[in-house]
């Protein structure tokens, strides 16, 4: 059994392991992505007050859905819990994300389903943070973007509509 019958066997096999330890490796070193800010984090715990600068109201799909977005002055908490891990509340919405060394932040979640079947939502919040730690008195803010799609399954279809707002918030 030692005619080397089985070597391009071996030889294959190392090469598709191989090439898939080489595929993990440069995924998390991607110098265009950000970086997990781990020790690093900006401070942004707090509490927000949405503003939606020049909002033109829901879409006309959203209102035959009875969609109820965020509006002005609704509040965006956010706690910083681990490494770059970062969870919140929006309109009794439970959110997670990820928070970045540059500032960046990512915050989405859907509230859990109604019981009457009612409208499905998933709810996403993109911003960059500015500014200081609110305990050293320092004036923190967010620019981003609130994303919202929501639907809703009647018979065989399905009704659904999409809601992008920029937004700004100064944290309280």
């Amino acid at each position: 059994m030692t005619s080397g019958r089985f070597a391009p066997i071996a030889a294959a096999t190392t090469a598709v392991v191989t090439g898939a330890f080489l595929m993990l490796g440069p995924a998390g070193c991607d110098e265009g992505a950000p970086v997990d800010c781990s020790d690093t984090c900006p401070p942004v715990e707090g509490t927000y007050p949405l503003a939606f600068p020049g909002d033109a109201g829901l879409p006309p799909e959203c209102v035959n859905l009875n969609v109820v977005a965020p509006a002005n002055g609704d509040p965006l908490v956010i706690q910083h819990t681990d490494g770059g891990v970062i969870t919140g509340t929006l309109t009794g919405v439970a959110l997670t994300g990820q928070l970045y060394a540059s500032g960046a932040l990512l915050l989405s979640g859907s509230p859990l389903p109604s019981s009457d079947g009612g409208v499905s939502s998933f709810l996403s919040l993109t911003a960059t943070f500015t500014g200081g730690p609110a305990d050293g008195g320092g004036v923190g803010s967010l620019s981003g973007t609130f994303t919202g799609n929501y639907s809703r399954i009647q018979g065989t279809s399905a009704l659904r509509c999409n809601v992008a707002r920029p937004f700004t918030a100064t944290r309280q």
